[in-house]
């Protein structure tokens, strides 16, 4: 698999200091990558905005999921999915 620098970059600093990055975007949905740490409340904010790009207000959780299944709920890089509403 071939990674740019850019994202390797990215990739590293996520790694050393944690984050939450927007993954997908349709305006219907919204999934989110993060680690584990960060709350729903800060992913929501995210989420929000995301929707906000296509004219929607309101982001409503679904459903969060670990990104490697081995590990204990909650635990290492989430995958949280958000609905947009009017």
């Amino acid at each position: 698999m071939y990674f740019s620098l850019k994202t390797f970059v990215i990739i590293t600093a996520c790694l050393l200091s944690g984050c939450a990055a927007v993954q997908y975007n349709d305006g219907d949905k919204v999934s989110i990558q993060s680690d584990g740490w960060y709350g729903l409340d800060s992913l929501h904010d995210t989420a929000v905005k995301a929707c906000q790009q296509y004219g929607k207000s309101k982001a409503v959780y679904i459903h969060s999921a670990n990104m490697n299944p081995n590990l204990p709920k909650g635990s290492g890089v989430q995958n949280t999915i958000w609905k947009c509403e009017p």
